[in-house]
């Protein structure tokens, strides 16, 4: 039976630990905290005062833990402790996750200023907003989507500022027809940043561009960058843990799964694994006590906001940008409340990327799994699905388009 460590007891080091128990090996997991947090997919729940539901995986408290400490450093078979303790194991995987970057703007510390850099944050916003009129929400794209979205559902009259994304941003096209119906629930969407925050010992107005936009709050969500544990391995381009598909770093027997690994091919905005950290970890995880899975070039995203389901499927690393270097998009809009774009190899059918948005009581959009010979053609008259599919007419017209040039 080996011996395996899991450093971080988050969602991709408990998904690590739960597949390398599954195949009999002695697990024990190292957790900086005294228990696990809630996972950081349900923070935003939090803002809208939703009991708090763990994912697919409860922690084990059953698990041999060691507790309130913190890894300093990693070798082969060795941890060292921050108490200076030495344990050794045969394997070691690495989940300890990501830190969120620093937000430092003039007036960033007044009353009315909420940076969601912890689950405890969401807590202190959610019910903090019971008495906000207009807020600003500003920072990543993504997670200010969730925020706003539950702030406006509140009753909270929101302008959302987005200055990054951690991953490819939404079409132009998904993002308009998000952007209108965010629009009706009281909800602007623009790009920038919050430049400064100003009022008489509170917010009352925050400075952006040029403008500005009176308020009496400003939520900050910040964007999160790797935090890897000290040790000889390997870093990538944004800082994190190499690794290659299997989730194997530079080091024999040592493992990295989750917000601290990134994916050798990674190229900008698709590296960090920090949006699937269940997946990664369970890949480690089995692959630690012997199996050989690898994490797919192509990859499913999926966010409900604002009654609207958006979903993306396509490649990422490396390889999808060099192929999106040499690609044509058929966009549509199929009605006020439905969009699709499709991406495409300019000189063949082969499809690259699909995207869909509607509203979120629609029948599934059926997004169908991109393989290598996935193809306009194929998306057209292959679903299988007796209605009409936004997915199956959009590439009927691009195919149409694409057999005139």
């Amino acid at each position: 039976m080996a011996r395996v460590c899991v450093i971080g007891g988050g969602t991709a080091g408990e998904g690590a630990a739960f597949e390398a128990g599954l195949k009999g090996d002695d697990v024990t997991m190292v957790e900086r905290r005294h228990s696990a947090e809630p996972p950081w997919r349900s923070w935003p729940a939090l803002i809208s005062g939703s009991p708090h539901k763990e994912g697919f995986l409860n922690w084990r408290g059953d698990l041999p833990s060691v507790l309130n400490e913190e890894a300093s450093a990693v070798g082969t078979g060795l941890i060292v402790l921050s108490s200076g303790s030495r344990l050794r194991f045969d394997s070691v995987i690495v989940a300890t996750g990501n830190r969120f970057e620093p937000v430092a703007f003039p007036g960033f510390r007044k009353t009315g200023v909420y940076v969601l850099d912890g689950a405890e944050k969401y807590d202190e916003l959610g019910r903090g907003c019971a008495s906000m009129d207009e807020a600003v929400v500003a920072g990543e794209g993504y997670r200010g989507l969730e925020v706003a979205d539950r702030l406006s559902s509140r009753g909270v009259k929101v302008r959302l500022m987005i200055s990054c994304w951690e991953r490819e941003p939404p079409s132009p096209l998904v993002l308009e027809v998000i952007g209108e119906v965010a629009r009706e629930k009281g909800t602007e969407i623009q790009r920038g940043d919050v430049s400064k925050a100003v009022g008489n010992g509170g917010v009352e107005a925050v400075v952006t561009s040029g403008s500005v936009v009176p308020c009496d709050a400003v939520v900050v969500a910040p964007p999160r960058v790797p935090n890897p544990v000290r040790s000889a391995l390997k870093l990538g381009h944004y800082g994190g843990i190499e690794v290659d598909r299997g989730m194997r770093t530079s080091v024999p027997s040592l493992w990295a799964a989750g917000g601290c690994a990134e994916l050798k091919e990674s190229a900008p905005g698709a590296g960090v694994l920090n949006t699937e950290p269940r997946l990664s970890g369970r890949i480690a995880g089995s692959n630690c006590a012997g199996s050989r899975h690898t994490i797919g070039r192509t990859r499913v995203d999926e966010m409900r906001v604002f009654g609207f389901r958006w979903s993306r499927m396509g490649e990422r690393g490396a390889s999808a940008e060099a192929s999106l270097s040499q690609a044509e998009t058929v966009s549509r809009r199929w009605g006020s409340d439905c969009a699709c774009t499709i991406t495409h190899q300019k000189f063949s059918e082969r499809v690259l990327v699909v995207e869909s948005v509607q509203a979120s009581e629609s029948s599934p959009a059926g997004l169908p799994p991109l393989g290598a010979g996935a193809t306009l053609e194929a998306l057209a008259f292959g679903l299988g699905s007796s209605d009409i599919s936004l997915i199956s007419e959009t590439a009927r017209m691009g195919l149409r388009e694409w057999r005139k040039s």
